[in-house]
């Protein structure tokens, strides 16, 4: 996504997120971290116009990958690492552009 931020992260990121599964609670944690050590602190301002989907959204967009055949189970409105494989699945379908959603 153009304009979206990116971060690089490691595997204290994923043992962040076995803690507890949000993205946004994980990168904090990190991002809290690298500044307890000294460490550079995010460089551009966060996109204010960027809004993350709804329950309502992400149920439909599961219900949308499972009716295309990327099975992710049961629509929970949750934007978790079943629904973030489907959508990394769908995007390089032809006419796509070979995206890839970050994670």
């Amino acid at each position: 996504m153009d304009g979206a931020p990116a971060f690089l992260v490691g595997a204290n990121f994923h043992t962040i997120l076995r803690y507890n599964n949000s993205t946004s609670y994980a990168l904090a944690v990190g991002l809290l971290a690298q500044q307890l050590i000294g460490g550079p602190a995010v460089q551009t301002p966060w996109p204010r116009d960027l809004l993350p989907l709804t329950r309502s959204e992400l149920r439909a967009l599961q219900t949308a990958l499972n009716a295309c055949s990327f099975d992710r189970g049961a629509p929970d409105g949750t934007m978790g690492p079943a629904t973030q494989r489907g959508v990394r699945q769908y995007q390089p379908q032809p006419g796509l552009g070979g995206g890839r959603l970050s994670d």
